[in-house]
């Protein structure tokens, strides 16, 4: 008698791409949440999580350029298709940023005085803007209010620079691949030797051209490659290959983070493994469906919200436990857990509510006022 699993797998051809946006949040989450078990950069906190945290970042940028290929591969280029992706892109990610970080602003950095600080509400409208502030290293440029949007300013510079390759029709690869060319190696080498490493600032005085030319950005232009690759026109090797080829991809995965060795953001760090891996799940995905995990999925939709709301919900949760005087239990693997399912919770209720209703809301508010242009 077959009886069903409570948690089947999935059966979507794209699916391992949701269950790996779900690993690299939650990632994110463990290692933010590892200084509940010891301070950051030390002890069994590190040991278990320190790796996990730029190891997700990257993840995520590797994703988001083959996100990006496959969700615009049947655009034909025009100017009505670049209008709309710029808005579902910013309808899907702005509100959603913009209602957490002002809780977070308001929470963290004064309430209702906020309004009355000029530097705090220059801060959050930079934040809010996507701008690096400016006043930090390389490669976040200054910390944002909400300390993760750091990624997501990159993550907007990517939906503006696809956007308007998109401007460019049939020749918008060459496009992209010239804007590329320039702000990456050209810029740069005007400034001296140009480097692969993340955390190199070539000293331009706008915070803007620090994040164009900073070499994170190679992440997504990895990910914009293999995105071609799994778009090509041609069959992939044998499943059997692409079967050791995914063991082997993990395999090194696991091996790098276990080693700790090279945990930086670069495609020379944990870009060295993350980059075969993501493509060969995409090659092998070609040839056969790759099951996937149902919770894992599950996670892979709520990742955005997950994403924003858990510092937001690792500083506040300790609150009620140090009001009743139980602050003792805000530490340890237990609170690591309790954190992490909060989280996990919050997000699954934010998705409907902001990730859904409030960017659909804002979508079709936007289409509706730049309808003159759409039909140009």
């Amino acid at each position: 008698m077959q009886t069903a699993t409570p948690f089947p797998a999935t059966g979507h051809k794209l699916d391992f791409i949701q269950a790996l946006r779900g690993i690299a949040a939650l990632w994110v989450v463990l290692y933010h949440g590892s200084r509940f078990i010891s301070p950051y950069g030390s002890g069994l906190g590190d040991l278990l999580f320190g790796p996990a945290g730029r190891m997700g970042v990257v993840l995520f940028f590797i994703l988001s350029g083959f996100i990006m290929v496959h969700t615009t591969r049947h655009l034909q280029g025009t100017p009505r298709d670049a209008l709309e992706f710029l808005i579902k892109r910013f309808a899907r990610i702005w509100p959603v940023y913009a209602v957490i970080t002002l809780c977070y602003a308001f929470v963290r950095l004064g309430g209702w005085d906020i309004f009355g600080n000029r530097v705090v509400l220059g801060h959050i409208a930079h934040s809010l803007l996507f701008l690096p502030v400016g006043n930090g290293p390389a490669p976040g440029f200054g910390v944002p209010v909400l300390d993760v949007g750091w990624t997501l300013n990159y993550e907007m510079y990517f939906y503006a620079l696809f956007g308007v390759s998109l401007l460019f029709g049939r020749w918008r690869w060459w496009a992209l691949a010239a804007w590329l060319g320039l702000f990456l190696l050209v810029l740069p080498g005007l400034r001296g030797p140009v480097s692969l490493s993340p955390a190199t600032d070539y000293g331009f005085a706008w915070s803007g051209l620090q994040l164009m030319t900073s070499p994170i950005v190679w992440q997504f232009v990895a990910g914009v490659v293999i995105g071609l690759l799994y778009h090509a026109r041609w069959t992939a090797w044998n499943p059997g290959f692409l079967k050791y080829l995914l063991f082997l991809t993990l395999s090194m995965a696991a091996w790098q983070y276990l080693s700790r060795a090279r945990m930086g953001h670069g495609v020379l760090d944990w870009g060295m493994t993350l980059i075969p891996l993501v493509l060969a799940f995409c090659l092998a995905s070609k040839r056969f469906a790759i099951p996937v995990w149902g919770p894992l999925v599950f996670l892979g939709d709520i990742s955005f919200s997950l994403y924003l709301w858990h510092p937001l919900v690792q500083e506040l949760l300790s609150w009620p436990f140090v009001i009743t005087g139980h602050g003792n239990l805000t530490s340890g693997f237990a609170y690591l857990l309790l954190t992490t399912v909060v989280s996990i919770t919050v997000a699954a209720l934010s998705r409907p509510l902001l990730e859904v209703w409030l960017s659909d809301h804002v979508k079709h508010l936007l289409l509706t006022l730049c309808a003159p242009w759409r039909r140009r």
